[in-house]
């Protein structure tokens, strides 16, 4: 396969890979024990522990809540979005919540510009709709988001409002796993003479934090506290990545108890995320194949020739 790659595509590769080593040879500071003492200024590391099953049970059970989108169709305004959003609960049983819904541009007039903002908020919305109706019908403890709370504040803030008061009222702790930490704080705070390049948090920590370690940046540094959210950055397993964790600021005086939960779900030979929301992110994602059945069995095949069948897909080479 390599064989028949252009060779100016593999140069390109090779220049890009020896321009990134150059950046982060040139910022002073960068290794793994210059950043540890740095970040002491700025916040405080901590250990976090594995819970006993008889510790965990103040958690039990936690619902964890995760949503996906799939496209059918071809360029805007030609295609379909079906939206599904899923909790599943923790516990022997494992019950479900689902919710689903879809869009088209074809019924809906929207521009092309507008639909990528759109579509965030519709994913954020019936997220945001199935957490709400897992508090309705029943008794958990935790709510785990898959992503940052801050987005639903954004792109769903009528209805996070609704679950973050419904939450604060029935004494129900609500977190948000973060798989990435795409904020760039960290590396603003501890190089502020570097202008000309910037890392996300993951990538600035990235093999810097010991397994089971987080790190809890100071409140007059953490913009996030703005936003009513108490955060922290940690490691959960033997792969040197990090992730993210954000909590209702009300509810901080609990963000190292969800954090040593999320710690003690996840498996050290692992990357990172904690057993059920890989089971929810597994579970909830509608793909191609699926898509596609749905559509042909519930759409006539004419109005999906007309509207939704692009020319590209039609052809037999």
């Amino acid at each position: 396969m390599m064989d028949i790659v252009n060779e100016n595509l593999k140069k390109s590769l090779e220049i890009l890979n020896q321009n990134l080593k150059n950046k982060l040879y040139k910022i002073e500071g960068l290794s793994r024990e210059s950043i540890r003492r740095n970040l002491i200024n700025y916040g405080r590391l901590i250990n976090l522990k594995k819970l006993s099953m008889d510790e965990m049970k103040p958690f039990k059970p936690a619902a964890c809540v995760d949503g996906s989108v799939n496209r059918y169709g071809g360029s805007h305004p030609h295609y379909i979005d079906l939206f599904q959003g899923l909790s599943k609960i923790s516990g022997e049983n494992k019950k479900s919540h689902f919710k689903s819904s879809l869009f088209s541009p074809i019924l809906n007039s929207i521009s092309d510009e507008e639909e990528e903002d759109l579509r965030n908020r519709l994913l954020a919305k019936i997220e945001v709709d199935v957490a709400i109706d897992t508090l309705e019908m029943e008794n958990v403890k935790v709510i785990l988001m898959d992503g940052n709370l801050i987005r639903y504040s954004i792109r769903s803030s009528k209805e996070y409002e609704t679950l973050k008061e419904s939450c604060e009222d029935k004494n129900v702790l609500l977190a948000g796993f973060i798989k990435e930490a795409k904020s760039d704080s960290l590396f603003t705070l501890l190089f502020p003479k570097v202008t000309d390049f910037s890392l996300y948090d993951k990538d600035l920590l990235y093999g810097v934090l010991d397994v089971g370690e987080g790190f809890i940046l100071h409140d007059d540094f953490n913009k996030k506290i703005d936003q009513d959210i108490s955060s922290m950055i940690f490691r959960t397993s033997n792969y040197p990545g990090v992730a993210g964790l954000e909590i209702l600021k009300s509810q901080r005086d609990y963000l190292i108890d969800i954090a040593n939960m999320c710690y003690s779900l996840t498996p050290i030979m692992s990357r990172g995320v904690p057993m059920i929301i890989d089971m929810v992110d597994k579970e909830v994602k509608l793909d191609d194949k699926l898509t596609t059945e749905l559509i042909n069995s519930y759409v006539d095949r004419d109005v999906l020739e007309r509207f939704f069948v692009s020319e590209r897909s039609l052809r037999k080479y």
